[in-house]
């Protein structure tokens, strides 16, 4: 028997047994469904986490401390952050620094009356900007090489005073009006600050003693956005390279009669080439003896609840498979019984067993198979309904918006069916279909064929 000639007995049989046949199918629709819809919810759970922990930062990012412990001879230098730098997976690393032995005082305006009230003085190599994912709200980047420029956070210019003024009028009540009643930012009516930073002459004045200062003036070319993912100098600090930071901070100790203080970063941050290589670098800079965080173990612990979730909810839909699978074998194997005569009659004309074993496999692998693209279409259905409801703009959009919803690409989709759930459900199904066919076929080719003949 050739191939299409099985192909159009199978077809024929399961016509013949219309009712037994849909029924069975709607069994193995059913396993299917429950199975790719569970699973989704799973799926779209774990997409809401990497969204929200993308939206809290780079997941690639890694914060190192020094070592505090006075005992200790590991120090945050140079030396330090090019052995960080040489450690397999690390795509930028830079140290930051900021002088926190001297008090500082930030000031620009005509005779410094515009003053800062709280605003920290942060170094960073300037090259590694971008890598480390700042981005400009307004303004330019310094240019490479220049000195004396500077980066402001977005709220730099709120912080300040106007000194003259009296008090209670000379700042700005700048966060009380960022938000409105509902909590929510508004940013459209909010005052303009006493000067506009980009720029901007600023002058940093740093008190090594009480009768010793001395100043250094720079000018703010950009305004960073805000992201405390980064560092809070985005919100409120004030940026300057890094090379200039070391300058100051060696006047600094040389006015204060300390020439020989060794440099040492005060942090470090520190980007991964990808996001499964950042626990084996962090713990690599542990081992260096520093102190680090990152949203590693955070996505760990909340990939693993997922996954234990998506188990759980697999497992329920499993059940309805296999009682599927059941129903397929109960169906074939009265299917023998019902066709014992035919199967003697098709040995008695020569057919190979292996023939008549491909038969009944077949028939119960296409019952897998249809069932299983019912089961499929059926998901697909219930997962944009389920999207619908979760998504409060779902009734106005469009039926492609929808798919979008309904594969995780916008929304808040509560159920997300990726391509390989899709099509492992439908390898499933029609697996679930062969192994239950295969013990009613093997009995099938074990009837002899005289006794089939003779059966009634």
């Amino acid at each position: 028997m050739t191939f299409r000639d099985l192909w159009r007995m199978c077809l024929n049989n399961l016509k013949r047994r219309k009712s037994r046949t849909i029924l069975t199918v709607l069994g193995v629709m059913i396993g299917c469904m429950s199975i790719v819809v569970m699973v989704s919810i799973g799926v779209a759970m774990d997409a809401s986490q990497k969204k929200m922990l993308e939206s809290m930062g780079d997941l690639r990012m890694i914060t190192i401390y020094p070592n505090y412990d006075p005992t200790s001879q590991t120090k945050l230098d140079e030396a330090a952050l090019d052995s960080i730098k040489a450690i397999p997976g690390v795509q930028a690393a830079s140290g930051k620094f900021e002088i926190q032995d001297y008090p500082i005082t930030i000031s620009t305006g005509s005779n410094g009356r515009y003053e800062a009230m709280y605003a920290p003085l942060v170094g960073i190599d300037f090259s590694e900007l971008e890598g480390f994912g700042y981005e400009l709200k307004d303004g330019t980047l310094p240019v490479a090489g220049a000195q004396k420029q500077a980066l402001a956070g977005e709220r730099f210019a709120y912080n300040f005073k106007d000194t003259a003024r009296p008090d209670g009028s000379n700042t700005i009540d700048y966060y009380s009006m960022l938000y409105d009643e509902n909590g929510n930012m508004n940013e459209d009516n909010l005052p303009d600050p006493y000067f506009d930073p980009l720029n901007a002459k600023v002058d940093l004045s740093i008190a090594v003693d009480e009768q010793n200062k001395f100043k250094e003036t720079v000018t703010v070319t950009g305004r960073l956005k805000e992201n405390y993912m980064i560092g809070y100098e985005t919100g409120e600090g004030l940026l300057i390279d890094m090379n200039e930071m070391k300058t100051l901070w060696k006047d600094a100790n040389r006015k204060a009669g300390k020439p020989s203080t060794t440099f040492n970063y005060s942090g470090a941050m520190v980007k991964a080439d990808a996001i499964e290589n950042v626990s084996d670098i962090e713990k690599q800079i542990q081992g260096l003896g520093f102190q680090t965080n990152s949203m590693e173990s955070m996505r760990e612990s909340m990939e693993e609840s997922t996954r234990m979730i998506q188990m759980v909810l697999g497992g329920i839909g499993a059940v309805s498979l296999l009682v599927a699978a059941i129903g397929i074998t109960n169906t074939m194997i009265m299917s023998i019984t019902e066709r014992t005569r035919e199967i003697g009659i098709m040995k008695a004309l020569g057919c190979f067993t292996k023939n008549i074993r491909a038969l009944f496999l077949m028939e119960a692998g296409m019952i897998g198979l249809i069932g299983g693209v019912a089961g499929l279409a059926l998901s697909f259905v219930l997962s944009m309904v389920m999207n619908s409801f979760a998504n409060a703009q779902a009734p106005a959009q469009s039926f492609g918006e929808q798919v979008l919803f309904l594969f995780g690409i916008e929304g808040t989709p509560l159920s997300v069916i990726p391509w390989w759930l899709a099509l492992f459900a439908l390898l499933f199904s029609v697996l679930i279909g062969v192994l239950s066919g295969y013990y009613p076929a093997s009995k099938a080719v074990k009837v002899p064929a005289l006794e089939a003949i003779r059966h009634e």
